[in-house]
């Protein structure tokens, strides 16, 4: 398929002024970094990433007054995944104390602002507890009166059901009463009245909680930015061992570096968190790019290897037109792609959805303006270095042949 039928675009007569702009996008990248800063996510500063749903909209000023008051300090504390949810992030910086479970914190300080029932002694509040707890409940007071069968095994059949209770809760995010506990799936009548008489069902309840070390973060972060330059280091050799010249390896590591460097800019910008899946999302784009370019490269090749001689400017524009129906439709298609993941995806892949998705148009756009072009000026400057040195070069004279007498 080919949607563009023979284009033939001067590209390379654009060149600077879309460098020009690309430089402009680099520094304002700097800028950008150099004031506000990286987003660090929890894995590479160390401390814990804790969600929570409530039954009703949640107070994010509210909720940051609580957990502060309770000499936990919070980073920042945001509405997390669709609205409809009522569930609220909150990050919290790590410190020297060792084993401390900053989740339990939270959540006692939550509950004794919001629901201090739920911690009052025999309360058994089914948003706040998981699938084993429960199942000892059931198993204690054994509202099956299974103890007394002898065809039946008590540990088993509550597992199940407290499993199944739980289940239900994920699949809503909380119960907003116990009758809707009561009305889980499979459960029988004496574990439904069991449920209404011994539990409740408070306003909170804990989605998930991430805990990172401060050493850990600290080598995270290393090792993703090691990752990052690696990946140049190995797309350069392989490059330049494919085409068997340095201009092409130094023009797709160029266009690589350009990529990444913008995108981390509008990352810090945007305040885009910076977390592992980012950092495999900056992996992806390296890797998107320099496909793009190996096949600008490529058509470059063939027509080089051509017996019909042309010189090296207008060869390269007339690879980039040969395959741009190529590009336009691969990108296209890419781009629809990450733009389902950006706008549907939900908070959990927002960042490696945005990198992919402003990494779409830099990509393309520095294999056409950055990549290529870098060859023609690379392989121009080669010729005049070559030229020059030519002409300095000490000129030997001929001797001149004897005459016979």
């Amino acid at each position: 398929m080919r949607l563009l039928q023979n284009p033939n675009f001067d590209f390379l007569k654009l060149q600077k002024p879309f460098v020009i702009g690309s430089i402009v996008a680099a520094v304002i990248s700097a800028g950008a970094i150099a004031t506000k800063g990286l987003n660090w996510g929890v894995d590479f500063t160390g401390g814990a990433q804790v969600v929570y749903a409530f039954n009703a909209k949640p107070d994010e000023n509210r909720i940051r007054q609580i957990v502060e008051g309770a000499k936990v300090p919070v980073t920042s504390v945001q509405r997390y995944d669709k609205a409809e949810k009522n569930q609220v992030l909150l990050r919290v910086p790590m410190e020297q104390k060792e084993g401390r479970d900053v989740s339990r914190e939270v959540t006692k300080a939550l509950t004794t602002a919001l629901f201090p029932k739920g911690l009052e002694t025999g309360v058994f509040d089914l948003n706040l507890n998981g699938a084993e707890p429960l199942s000892a409940m059931l198993q204690k007071d054994d509202p099956e009166k299974m103890a007394a069968r002898a065809d039946s095994n008590p540990g088993v059949e509550y597992d199940r059901i407290a499993q199944a209770i739980i289940s239900t809760r994920s699949g809503t995010g909380l119960f907003a009463s116990v009758d809707a506990a009561a009305a889980t799936p499979g459960i029988s009548p004496a574990v439904a009245s069991w449920l209404k008489e011994k539990t409740v069902a408070g306003p909170i309840t804990l989605i998930s909680a991430e805990t990172v070390g401060p050493a850990v973060g600290k080598d995270l972060r290393r090792k993703g930015l090691w990752a990052v330059g690696l990946s140049w280091a190995a797309m350069l050799a392989y490059i330049w061992f494919r085409f068997r010249s340095l201009s092409y390896g130094t023009g797709a590591v160029v266009a690589l570096v350009h990529d990444s460097w913008i995108a981390l800019g509008l990352c810090s910008i945007f305040g885009v968190e910076i977390s592992l899946t980012v950092v495999a999302a900056f992996l992806t784009l390296v890797g998107y790019s320099a496909n793009d370019t190996v096949v600008i490269y490529d058509r470059i090749r063939e027509n080089l290897e051509k017996p019909k001689k042309e010189a090296l400017s207008p060869l390269v524009n007339r690879s980039i037109n040969e395959t741009l129906s190529r590009t336009f439709l691969t990108a296209a298609l890419t781009f629809l792609t990450v733009a389902a993941l950006f706008f549907l995806g939900g908070e959990v892949i927002r960042g490696f959805s945005f990198v992919l998705f402003v990494g779409m148009f830099i990509g393309s756009y520095s294999t056409i303006f950055i990549a290529a072009p870098w060859v023609v000026n690379w392989e121009s400057w080669k010729a005049k270095r070559l030229a020059r040195l030519e002409a300095s070069a000490p000129k030997t004279s001929k001797p001149v042949a004897a005459k016979g007498r």
